[in-house]
């Protein structure tokens, strides 16, 4: 997936509470709701990897 405001891809961050997606480039940051509609199996295996032990 692609940053709007400069086409750079966008990678997965894990916050405290939620993960979004940012871009390395402009520092944008989406919700993953925005999103939804264009995730496939590629998508969701590397959202596999995104860490989630936190309490």
């Amino acid at each position: 997936m692609e940053c709007e405001k400069c086409g750079q891809d966008l990678t997965a961050y894990r916050g405290c509470r939620e993960v979004t997606l940012k871009c390395p480039s402009c520092g944008k940051v989406y919700d993953l709701r925005k999103f939804s509609s264009r995730m496939d199996d590629d998508f969701e295996e590397e959202m596999g990897f995104v860490p989630m032990d936190r309490i």
